[in-house]
């Protein structure tokens, strides 16, 4: 059996293909090597239950994950991985190289992720021939839920909100200014934490204030990345995420202010990523 698997920040996305042709889905927390240790993985790992069989059936993992982009914390992973799957290749992969192959499979074109975190990239020929963000919750991830999200908390915390928004708010997260101070500066996974506001904005954005707060937030995406790849208008932009796939509409406006095409949106790269492994 083989398994392929997606994972941010927030959730994981794991498919299971049998010998027979069944492709098995089920769900498990985000593994992210900036947040986790070898041991912590595994123990991520061991609270999974297969859809059928167990660990030691498993021949390969594929696993693309949220930084996944260095030889150091490729190591951590594929030391947690390797104490569950024992008797698996473990394949550990950058996120965005899973995007692009989900979104383009073998064809060329700038692939984003807009999801808790943001990343874009050219892909070329099968590979990623040149990398823009990328850089972290805290020196980027501009457009993502998380910086979304942190907009809105910062509004809130602050009294820049609109009184109707403030009270909605209030309402629909009863949380003190403590309670989101400790989360961010004390508690374990702030970008989740952060990120989860993002919602906040989708479900009010037919508001002029939700509309520019989340513009502001994707023109900063567009303007610091898209914009900065090479002859981009040649190319094609599609993105993977929940963030841009919610929040299409915004989307296509910034594409048309720097004049490249979005061609396509999708919640998620997994089911692209089975086709491309099965092909």
């Amino acid at each position: 059996m083989i398994l392929v698997a997606d994972s941010g920040s927030t959730k994981t996305d794991w498919r299971l293909l049998t010998p027979e042709g069944q492709e098995l889905s089920f769900h498990s927390e985000g593994i992210n090597p900036f947040f986790h240790t070898r041991l912590s993985v595994s123990e991520v790992l061991l609270n999974i239950t297969l859809p059928i069989g167990h660990f030691d059936d498993v021949s390969a993992v594929y696993f693309y994950g949220a930084g996944c982009s260095t030889e150091k914390n490729v190591k951590l992973m594929k030391d947690g991985f390797s104490t569950v799957f024992r008797h698996a290749e473990i394949n550990i992969l950058h996120d965005l190289l899973g995007a692009a192959r989900a979104l383009y499979h073998r064809s060329d074109g700038i692939a984003g992720i807009l999801g808790t975190g943001s990343n874009a990239c050219l892909f070329e020929g099968g590979e990623i021939t040149v990398q823009l963000g990328g850089a972290g919750y805290i020196l980027g991830d501009e457009g993502s839920g998380l910086h979304i999200g942190r907009k809105v908390i910062r509004d809130y915390t602050n009294h820049l909100m609109p009184e109707k928004f403030e009270k909605l708010f209030a309402k629909a997260y009863p949380i003190s200014r403590q309670e989101i101070v400790d989360a961010v500066y004390k508690k374990p996974m702030p970008n989740r934490f952060l990120a989860s506001f993002s919602r906040f904005a989708s479900e009010h954005i037919s508001s002029p204030y939700m509309q520019s707060l989340v513009d502001d937030a994707f023109e900063k995406y567009f303007d610091r990345y898209i914009v900065k790849f090479p002859n981009y208008k040649q190319h094609k932009l599609r993105i993977v995420g929940s963030v841009g796939f919610v929040l299409k509409d915004r989307l296509e406006m910034q594409a048309k202010r720097v004049g490249i095409e979005l061609d396509r949106v999708i919640k998620a790269p997994i089911d692209g990523l089975v086709d491309y492994h099965r092909s």
